[in-house]
């Protein structure tokens, strides 16, 4: 019997490698997608021991450069015909505004762009899996967040707090979108959210708000162990194989902000990821209709 291949980003620490290990232990082939490549082969190492599982792969990644994407992309594509499972659980968060080498603001590159064109890239290979379910993380502080299309790096009222609501708010608009793309190719696909962002995802923290991020560290190591089952369950569970296009949290599926229902709002969102990263998501599916409407003659 083929083993469950489970792509989890952002395995090296924190949520995401809360989530590998318990696909590990369910027996499942990880791949970890990883942007530091000490942290990322430490966890390796653990998670194998912890696990039992040797079957635990490594892809690096530079999440702020759309042509390493691409290239990890090709990697996993390489090495695996069908992903059976994708946690897009990586995120960092900078508080001072920078481009990427993409021309880029890194937040919205690094947290909403990355898993768009990730997914896209990956795309086919998910559908192969026959059955294959996609997570997005996001959070609560979508509720009250919104997405500046004109300027989605926020070039003239940069501050992280509304960045981080952006992207939170804009996962979940993003995975409506995929859900709706994806529809008839067995492709499932939910956001999941947490009350606040992982410490660990927090970059460049300045002295002073050190205290709370030890802080949130330890309330966060009381909220994992309950994300986790709940995402192993939704994820491992045939009950939940025709579930699709749900916003969890607190292990429920609850009613996301009604921004989020809205169609054309999420088509805008869509369209300017594309816009961004020069990516398109076709399918096989998409192709053979495209080739039916040929006249060959």
């Amino acid at each position: 019997m083929q083993k469950t291949v489970c792509l989890v980003t952002g395995a090296g620490s924190g949520l995401g490698y809360a989530v590998a290990r318990g696909a590990a232990r369910e027996g499942a082939a990880v791949i970890m997608m990883c942007s530091n490549e000490r942290r990322a082969k430490k966890a390796r190492v653990k998670l194998i021991a912890e696990s039992q599982n040797p079957d635990i792969d490594l892809v690096l990644v530079d999440w702020s450069s759309q042509q390493d994407i691409r290239r990890a992309a090709e990697t996993i594509q390489d090495r695996y015909p069908c992903i059976d499972l994708l946690f897009n659980l990586a995120e960092a968060y900078f508080p001072l505004r920078k481009l990427t080498e993409d021309g880029i603001e890194r937040n919205f590159a690094y947290n909403v762009l990355a898993p768009f064109l990730l997914v896209n890239e990956l795309s086919d290979t998910l559908i192969a899996a026959d059955g294959a379910r996609i997570f997005n993380l996001t959070h609560e502080s979508h509720r009250i967040g919104s997405v500046n299309f004109r300027s989605p790096g926020l070039k003239h009222s940069f501050n992280l707090r509304d960045a981080q609501r952006q992207v939170a708010l804009a996962r979940v608009s993003w995975t409506y979108e995929l859900d709706y793309r994806l529809a008839g190719t067995g492709v499932v696909t939910h956001a999941f959210a947490t009350g606040a962002v992982h410490p660990a995802a927090l970059q460049q923290v300045p002295r002073f708000m050190r205290w709370s991020v030890r802080l949130a560290t330890r309330l966060w190591e009381r909220q994992e162990p309950g994300t986790t089952d709940t995402l192993m369950r939704m994820a491992f569970s045939a009950d939940y194989a025709e579930v699709t296009g749900k916003y969890l949290y607190q292990g429920q599926m609850v009613k996301s902000s009604p921004i989020t229902y809205n169609d054309s709002y999420n088509n805008r969102l869509w369209e300017l990821c594309e816009k961004h990263t020069y990516s398109t998501l076709t399918t096989a599916m998409d192709l053979q209709e495209m080739l039916a409407t040929i006249d060959l003659e």
